[in-house]
């Protein structure tokens, strides 16, 4: 008995950890790395970033991601360099399948809100990611 509470509390526990995916098109827009978290349990920080992501949903389920450098005006340089990606749920989680001239990669995304996003890979390195803003020059 005593097995089987502390079964169904680790569940509710780790459940309530994962912030939901409140709505897929807020993948939509500039993002900036955060943060990366390894498998050892060991983050990087990421205190500046000259290259952010791009995305762009097309449809409910497909879109572009492409690397981008903000400018002081507010514009964006962009890199040329892009992936197209088909978002797809697989056992009550959402993916994320990139396809790249033939090269495929799948992240689980793991966070996904109006201001922050993240993504787990195959190698267990979780990238967490919050909304770009704009230089402001005063």
């Amino acid at each position: 008995m005593k097995l089987h509470l502390l079964l169904l509390f680790s569940i509710i526990f780790i459940s309530c950890n994962r912030q939901p995916v409140e709505d897929i098109s807020n993948l939509n827009g500039y993002w900036e790395i955060e943060k990366v978290t390894f498998p050892s349990e060991e983050t990087k920080t990421y205190k500046i970033n000259t290259v952010i992501d791009h995305f762009s949903l097309e449809t409910d389920s497909t879109g572009i991601r492409q690397k981008v450098m903000p400018k002081f005006d507010g514009r964006f340089v962009n890199l040329e360099e892009f992936e197209n990606f088909s978002i797809k749920k697989e056992g009550g989680k959402l993916f994320i399948y990139y396809n790249n001239e033939g090269n495929t990669r799948k992240e689980e995304i793991i966070l996904l809100t109006k201001g922050k996003f993240g993504v787990k890979n195959d190698q267990d390195k979780e990238y967490y990611y919050k909304r770009f803003e704009k230089f402001s020059v005063k």
